[in-house]
């Protein structure tokens, strides 16, 4: 099962790269929390993405790092880059908690440099 899981998890990291999120793969009450200030249900984390992705030229790739599964739970360690349609450039590094409920994703605790996020992405 836990093979399974760490499948589930970077295909919804590889997801995010596409500008999508799979809600398909989260309990209908999933919950995003990002350190930055956000705590959404999946849906609107989804919405946030999409309008992210826009701002890219071609996605943000995620590339995951080391992995440790233990019960329920998957910790991806990773890495991003994205150029943006403004010229910038969008470099993260990232620890995502993905808590799973059977084999569909309950919560996920995403942390990165929410500075960096704010300030490339004119969010703050």
């Amino acid at each position: 099962m836990t093979d399974d899981r760490t499948q589930r998890a970077l295909a919804i990291l590889a997801a995010i790269g596409t500008g999508a999120v799979p809600v398909e793969q989260f309990t209908p009450d999933a919950r995003w929390w990002w350190n930055g200030g956000l705590d959404l249900p999946v849906a609107e984390f989804a919405a946030l993405i999409a309008e992210l992705h826009m701002q890219t030229e071609s996605g943000i790739a995620i590339t995951p790092g080391l992995i440790l599964a233990q019960d329920d739970s998957i910790m991806v360690e990773a890495t991003s880059s994205a150029r943006l349609t403004n010229g910038r450039i969008y470099d993260n590094r990232y620890i995502f908690l993905f808590h799973f409920d059977g084999d569909r994703v309950r919560t996920v605790r995403e942390y990165s440099d929410s500075a960096h996020v704010n300030a490339t992405f004119d969010l703050a």
